[in-house]
């Protein structure tokens, strides 16, 4: 449980930290685009992450890119993707 939570703050510390870092680019012409990894996309917890995240990207004016990562392997493909 120590690790989901530890998996978690770290998640929404990632995305408060570029919502914020983004702020100053919201006029840019590109969409801005955040990946969003879990591991066990099916389980609830990391769905109300995504919902969560989903939701800071509307009030702040970026995409959230779901992705669902089951191994370590498929996890560097993703962030090098």
């Amino acid at each position: 449980m120590n690790r989901r939570r530890g998996l978690r703050s770290l998640c929404c510390a990632a995305v408060a930290v570029s919502a914020m870092s983004l702020s100053g680019l919201l006029l840019a012409a590109e969409e801005v685009k955040i990946g969003f990894l879990v591991k066990q996309a099916e389980e609830p917890w990391f769905q109300t992450e995504w919902a969560f995240a989903e939701k800071a990207g509307k009030e702040h004016g970026f995409t959230v890119i779901k992705i669902a990562v089951p191994d370590g392997e498929k996890t560097l493909s993703a962030i090098d993707s």
